[in-house]
């Protein structure tokens, strides 16, 4: 049994080279002037491709490399990481994020000095110079929804709360595990920071990490048509997200429409998506076929 470490950093892993990303945590945790016991746990679920993570992993003392054989999904293997770390901090961050700040470990020792339960710090895109024309809506999309300063997620803690850069009391945690229910792509983490939040404050900070790992624009369009299922599992855990959300009370109205329409508008935006070109009309279609295919899950779940 490792013994017991002041932070735990939880990376799960799948099909994504996290050499540079270990480089950097550990360089970080070696310079601190004064160094806790920090350990790195990196949990693979189950890829197929397995770059030199291994090797990479075995040349670091304080990292534990897990290998699953089979894939478990985004919330299994939080949960296992969970029950692997010792730390009474955990710090979540995703294997294709590399912190912005030389002192982004520093920072989140600080706040755990300060006995916070859950912060938050942030995603940002400035160290990803990858600005070819496939992920220009990406970045576009997210730089709206999810790349914002500590000042504005504060304002919703709960709408910003994303699991590739966060750090939460150990204890926190441990009594509110994802749900595993949620199989497909999509919403495991705003459900469970939904039950976080019943409980604990959510604080943001500016301590982000780059998102590297940019997906195409018919990737995440695919992807936002494949989570319409989790979201209307979500909202059947808690009906009161719908009162909290735009898209959702839109497509609990829009479910009642005769399946042709809703089949018909769905189609119109699929299309529209694959052959416009400008980005702010493109985030509008992508916003109404998110609640187009809400609407028919919903309407599905209810006959």
């Amino acid at each position: 049994m490792p013994s017991a470490a002041c932070l735990s950093i939880l990376i799960p892993v799948y099909n994504y080279d996290i050499a540079a990303l270990l480089k950097v945590l550990n360089n970080q945790c070696n310079a601190l002037k004064k160094e806790p016991h920090i350990e790195i746990i990196v949990l693979d679920d189950g890829s197929q491709q397995k770059y030199n993570n291994q090797t990479v992993a075995a040349a670091i003392d304080r990292v534990r490399y897990i290998e699953s054989a089979e894939n478990k999904g985004r919330a299994a293997t939080r949960n296992q990481l969970i029950k692997e770390a010792t730390g009474k901090y955990l710090l979540f961050l995703d294997a294709d994020m590399q912190p912005d700040k030389d002192d982004f470990i520093q920072q989140y020792l600080q706040q755990a000095e300060k006995h916070a339960d859950v912060v938050c710090g942030g995603i940002s895109y400035q160290q990803n110079k990858d600005y070819s024309d496939d992920y220009a809506f990406y970045l576009y999309k997210s730089k709206r929804t999810e790349a914002l300063p500590a000042s504005q997620r504060n304002q919703s803690p709960l709408r910003y709360l994303f699991t590739s850069n966060i750090l939460l009391r150990a204890e926190c945690v441990e009594q509110i595990p994802f749900n595993t229910r949620f199989k497909d792509y999509g919403y495991e983490d705003i459900e469970w920071g939904i039950r976080l939040a019943e409980k604990y404050p959510l604080i943001h900070i500016d301590n982000s990490a780059s998102h590297m790992g940019l997906v195409s624009r018919q990737q995440v369009f695919e992807r936002m048509r494949a989570s319409s299922r989790n979201f209307a599992l979500l909202l059947s855990l808690h009906p009161d997200f719908f009162s909290k959300s735009s898209a959702a009370r839109l497509a609990a109205c829009l479910q009642y429409l005769p399946d042709f329409l809703l089949t018909f508008t769905d189609g119109l935006c699929k299309g529209l998506f694959t052959y416009l070109e400008n980005n702010r009309l493109l985030f509008y279609v992508f916003q109404l076929d998110k609640v187009i295919r809400l609407s028919q899950e919903l309407k599905n779940r209810r006959l």
